[in-house]
C-alpha cells in the first residue's frame, strides 16, 4: 500500500484496514488514503470490507467524500463495508450527511469481522 497511514489485514474473506492517522484534514493525505483504499476493492472481488477508524479524532468534509466513493466501489462488486470505531464526538458527521443511513456503522471491528467470516458473501 503506499499510503503509510493504513494497515491492511486480509483474511478469511475479509479485509480490515485500520486508518491509523488521527488527523484526517490534509488533502494530499486523504486523496492517498482514499486512492489505496479504492485498490482495495479492485483487489478483492466481493469484498467484505471492515474500515476501522478508531484513531482518527478529526476528519473533514474531503474524507467523508472519499468514505462516499469507497462505499459505492464496493457495492458495485457486489460487497459489503463497515465503519467501526467512530469516536461519538465524530457520529454528528456521518448523521448530517445521512451516512449513517446507508452504511454500517459499529463499535468493534471484532464483531463485524466474526459476523462476515460467518456469512460469507
Amino acid at each position: 500500500m503506499a499510503s503509510e497511514h493504513l494497515i491492511v489485514q486480509a483474511y478469511e474473506g475479509v479485509v480490515l484496514v485500520k486508518i491509523t492517522k488521527e488527523r484526517l484534514l490534509e488533502a494530499p493525505v486523504i486523496a492517498a488514503i482514499g486512492e489505496d483504499l479504492l485498490k482495495l476493492v479492485d483487489r478483492y472481488p466481493k469484498i467484505s470490507l471492515v474500515l476501522d477508524v478508531a484513531d482518527v479524532g478529526y476528519l473533514s468534509s474531503a474524507f467523508i467524500g472519499k468514505l462516499m466513493a469507497l462505499f459505492k466501489a464496493v457495492t458495485l462488486v457486489k460487497g459489503r463495508m463497515a465503519v467501526t470505531g467512530v469516536k461519538p464526538s465524530l457520529m454528528p458527521l456521518f448523521t448530517v450527511t445521512r451516512l449513517d443511513k446507508i452504511m454500517t456503522f459499529a463499535p468493534d471491528a471484532a464483531e463485524v469481522i466474526n459476523l462476515y467470516k460467518r456469512k460469507p458473501l
